[in-house]
């Protein structure tokens, strides 16, 4: 009786903690923003983040054309501070302020944008 009681109460717990690891917000996870040596662009540093959380960076259609020019752009001065933030926050820093991040959360994709 005990080993079938223990038993289900895994089984509700395994059920519990699926489900709420399909609600948590992979890109809200905590990133340090410390590049390695191989990581010279904003693209780069972009992959980097997100390709671990299981998204893919876009670059071509239906990205923004201006998508690749800013991915291919080296890393600004303020992203290389070394910090701890939000995986979204350091896209934004990598990017730049005045630029958008696009997020297609449904397939996984994020893109960017110039401008607002």
């Amino acid at each position: 009786m005990k080993k079938t009681l223990c038993a289900l109460a895994l089984m509700v717990c395994a059920g519990t903690s699926t489900a709420f690891a399909k609600e948590v917000d992979t890109l809200q996870v905590s990133v340090r923003t410390v590049y390695p040596t191989t990581v010279n662009t904003v693209g780069d540093a972009v992959k980097w983040f997100v390709e671990p959380l299981g998204y893919y960076v876009l670059t071509d259609h239906p990205a923004p054309a201006s998508a690749k020019a800013l991915l291919a752009k080296p890393i600004p001065m303020e992203a290389m501070m070394h910090r701890t933030m939000p995986v979204l926050h350091a896209v934004q820093l990598l990017i730049g302020q005045n630029n958008t991040i696009i997020v297609d959360k449904k397939n996984r994709l994020i893109t960017v944008s110039e401008g607002r």
